[in-house]
């Protein structure tokens, strides 16, 4: 699984020890760099100056301020440009990436690839911050699976996401007709970018400031939004707005169907309604569940027809105002009912943005979890192979 190391405080110069008799070995000497980013002086260490976000700064997932300064210049040297001086060589690399390849991996729906080949790219050529975004996901692609540039791909990247989220935050305070359905496929792209970033390790909760909020929490965001741009359904975003008005529907059909998910839930529904006196933390927990069923229902049912992401993202839209915060301080029975949700991303169809994160999760949830919870998983961690 391809994951970064938590941001750490660099250790602390050491000391000649207690002994005022101890001899010190002198400092080596280094350059010292006056043109590094602020965050890197900050924390004391060396820069190494790359443009437009310092190697230290993507590695570890913070804002550089060089983005701050260069965001009217190109984000990355061009390419064998020296025939065309008047092109920026790698937007397009990064644009003809999208509609050649990114865009079939956003969605297994024909329906919705055409979408996001086709309307996003038109729309982004009209509006700075769309556009923007879906070269920072094809960067992201292109780091993964180009891997001796992987740190050019991302802090290009890192650029474009975070030009455009600073275009998106200011409008988005003032909602309006114009500008909703952009915002709309802004915050769908930056699941995609969400998903695509590098994990770190070593986090302590799942939401906080980890990864695993950061796509969490957009889907709440483009929930909002979708109810807005979503009355606007003859518009070019009308497609991917029916689509998952059918996923979702198909969700309440009832299906007179006993499988071994289903058997696990009921336990686990059972378990939780007797140990949980909170009578709202019950609630929450068995609506959770409920909504769960439905998706594994979907995945049971699908698995011929075309399961995609849609399908469990659902979920996360029924039930995350309500579960987010009982993982933000995490409680045992929410961090349980998430381990059965990593059955449901396990099935889909492994894509480079999706890669890793049902594993990493899985471990996450187990290292929270005490004895007698632990063993409550016991079904979700045997469907995934999962060994702690």
């Amino acid at each position: 699984m391809d994951a970064d190391s938590p941001l750490t405080p660099e250790s602390a110069q050491q000391s000649g020890g207690a002994s005022s008799f101890s001899f010190s070995r002198p400092r080596r000497s280094h350059p010292k760099s006056r043109l590094g980013c602020r965050t890197c002086k900050s924390r004391k260490i060396k820069c190494d100056e790359r443009k437009p976000a310092c190697g230290n700064c993507v590695r570890h997932h913070v804002s550089c301020d060089f983005l701050e300064t260069s965001s009217l210049a190109r984000p990355e040297p061009s390419r064998n440009n020296t025939d065309f001086p008047d092109l920026n060589m790698g937007q397009l690399e990064l644009l003809h990436n999208y509609t050649t390849s990114t865009y079939a991996t956003l969605s297994e729906n024909p329906v919705i690839r055409d979408f996001y080949r086709i309307t996003v790219v038109q729309v982004g050529l009209e509006c700075d911050y769309v556009m923007r975004s879906l070269l920072a996901v094809s960067s992201l692609q292109l780091a993964y699976y180009r891997p001796h540039m992987r740190e050019h791909y991302r802090s290009t990247a890192v650029y474009h996401h975070e030009i455009a989220s600073r275009t998106a935050g200011n409008l988005i305070r003032d909602l309006n007709d114009s500008t909703v359905g952009n915002l709309f496929l802004f915050s769908a792209l930056t699941i995609f970018y969400a998903f695509g970033s590098p994990r770190r390790d070593g986090q302590s909760h799942l939401v906080g400031e980890s990864d695993f909020p950061s796509w969490f929490f957009l889907h709440q965001g483009t929930r909002a939004l979708s109810e807005l741009a979503g009355a606007q359904l003859d518009g070019p975003l009308a497609p991917i707005f029916q689509h998952g008005m059918n996923r979702w529907a198909a969700r309440e059909v009832e299906r007179p169907i006993m499988s071994p998910a289903n058997q696990h839930l009921d336990r686990l529904q059972t378990a939780i309604y007797h140990s949980e006196p909170d009578a709202g933390l019950r609630r929450i927990y068995i609506t959770a569940i409920s909504e769960l069923r439905k998706s594994f229902l979907c995945m049971e049912c699908g698995r011929d027809q075309g399961y995609e992401v849609t399908d469990i993202f659902v979920w996360v839209f029924q039930v995350g105002d309500d579960l987010v915060p009982l993982l933000r301080e995490p409680t045992q029975s929410a961090v349980t009912i998430l381990a059965f949700f990593c059955v449901l991303l396990r099935a889909l169809k492994s894509q480079w943005w999706l890669n890793g994160w049902a594993d990493y999760l899985m471990a996450k949830s187990y290292e929270l979890l005490d004895r007698e919870h632990r063993l409550w998983i016991q079904w979700p961690m045997e469907e995934m192979g999962y060994i702690p």
